[in-house]
């Protein structure tokens, strides 16, 4: 992690707080101590302290007590509602980032895309879980608009995306998703990107609602 690009300690340990639940380290309905976040990510417990208080408001951890936190646990509904509010930010994000993405960006795509591809038969989960993040966020960067980088971060932060890439060929399907996009871009099909970005998230549900226990999968 880049600690130069975080202005205050707080921060810095939201957002490391943030990215052991997204990589797994805290499972969904998994008590956690203070102490046990200090020791784990090497931080003293004031801005752990703090950053608890931040992130509680994003709905990814709940305050199990005072000196501990809950990571929110998720079921069917809470999961489609994720996934319809990342649908409305993200194609938004295509559409404005779409003029703006050039050979250069598209190449970069290409290159995440392929060390994607080599991991297919990886267990190197975080590694998997970082590049994917990669990918979107240099598409979603092209917009220009960091209000609505910060509000789809915002709503992706809420669930950890770490179980999908646990799951048989979800790395496969979701490379191939990606080449789809891709393909899109380089055509100069703005229509055909937004299908290509719809049916990844269509399907990135499904594959993130398998990962739910049986009795959680039903959508009231």
């Amino acid at each position: 992690m880049d600690n130069a690009k975080f202005f205050t300690k707080r921060e810095f340990a939201a957002e490391a707080i943030r990215n052991a639940i997204q990589n797994g380290f805290y499972q969904p309905g998994e008590v956690v101590s203070q102490r046990r976040i200090s020791e784990d990510l090497n931080l003293s417990v004031t801005p752990i302290r703090e950053a608890i208080i931040q992130l509680a408001g994003t709905g990814l951890i709940e305050r199990h007590s005072h000196h501990s936190i809950k990571v929110k646990d998720v079921d069917a509904e809470r999961l489609s509602d994720i996934y319809h509010v990342r649908l409305l930010l993200e194609l938004d994000a295509i559409r404005l980032a779409f003029r703006n993405i050039k050979k250069p960006t598209i190449a970069e795509l290409k290159l995440v895309n392929a060390n994607l591809k080599q991991l297919i038969k990886s267990t190197e989960l975080e590694t998997i879980n970082s590049l994917d993040r990669q990918f979107h966020y240099i598409v979603f960067s092209q917009a220009q608009n960091e209000a609505l980088i910060s509000c789809i971060e915002y709503v992706k932060s809420s669930f950890s995306f770490y179980a999908l890439w646990s799951r048989p060929q979800r790395l496969a399907v979701s490379v191939a998703e990606h080449a789809q996009f891709i393909a899109r871009l380089e055509e100069g099909d703005l229509k055909g990107c937004i299908e290509a970005h719809r049916k990844h998230l269509e399907s990135g549900l499904k594959a993130a609602l398998d990962t739910l226990p049986t009795a959680k999968r039903e959508i009231s």
